[in-house]
């Protein structure tokens, strides 16, 4: 399995704790069934760093309260579908 090293879609350090937004998933073949409602709710939404996997992964912890995803999930990202959250004056990259 490929090796990621901890930068965004911008080229910023992903550090465990930060804000990101996420600005992307797999490719729908890639998941699973259940898992593509989760990533649908997912994307556009900021959400904390809870740290990463052996392979360099962004590793995001997420409560759905209500609908058919309900309950507690762990999502496991690629670096580059996400943003790490800036202020105005740092965005310098508008990627995605």
């Amino acid at each position: 399995m490929k090796s990621y090293s901890p930068f965004d879609v911008c080229g910023r350090r992903i550090q465990t704790g930060d804000i990101v937004r996420i600005v992307g998933a797999p490719d729908r073949a890639e998941l699973a069934d259940e898992s593509v409602a989760v990533f649908e709710r997912l994307i556009g939404s900021y959400r904390r760093v809870a740290g990463f996997d052996d392979y360099g992964h962004v590793e995001i912890e997420l409560v759905f309260r209500g609908g058919p995803e309900a309950g507690l999930h762990w999502v496991w990202l690629e670096p580059h579908f996400v943003k790490v959250k800036q202020s105005r004056a740092e965005n310098r990259c508008r990627g995605r």
